[in-house]
């Protein structure tokens, strides 16, 4: 099964939001911190996360995440 990362969003709380809406529609999602975390900064609900999906997913996603988001 191949991830491809389709998104990306500015902190995780965003993330975990698209994620969870993902998930509403049968979509299961992997979220990657694009920071160091809680080891290089003390937390990792700051910085950008990557949302990767299932290669098969990534159409339907795209469809559903919002546009300015998208990785092409």
């Amino acid at each position: 099964m191949q991830e491809v990362t389709i998104a990306t969003f500015p902190n995780q709380i965003d993330a975990e939001m698209w994620a969870e809406v993902l998930r509403d529609e049968g979509i299961p999602s992997v979220l990657v911190p694009l920071n160091p975390g809680a080891g290089g900064w003390g937390t990792s609900l700051i910085g950008p996360y990557a949302l990767r999906v299932r290669a098969a997913d990534a159409p339907r996603a795209r469809d559903i995440l919002p546009a300015e988001r998208l990785i092409e």
